[in-house]
C-alpha cells in the first residue's frame, strides 16, 4: 500500500464514519476534509489532499451512489 492508497483509504473510512452526521451528501466532502486536517496535527507525516480529490473519491464509492 503506497501513500496515495493510504490517504484514499482514510478518506473512505472518514466518509463512512461521518455520513450519519451530515444532512445532505454535498456536505460530506467538507466534513471529511475538516476531520483530516484536524487529525493532521497528530500525524508525523500529515496527509496533503484537496477537497476536490475527496469529492472524486466519495463519488466513486458505491455506498453513496
Amino acid at each position: 500500500m503506497n501513500r496515495r492508497d493510504e490517504i484514499d483509504a482514510e478518506v473512505r473510512r472518514q466518509a463512512i464514519r461521518l455520513y450519519p452526521y451530515c444532512t445532505a451528501l454535498f456536505e460530506l466532502p467538507l466534513m471529511v476534509y475538516m476531520q483530516i486536517m484536524k487529525d493532521n496535527t497528530t500525524r508525523r507525516n500529515p496527509y496533503r489532499i484537496s477537497e476536490n480529490h475527496i469529492k472524486s473519491i466519495i463519488g466513486t464509492m458505491p455506498e453513496f451512489q
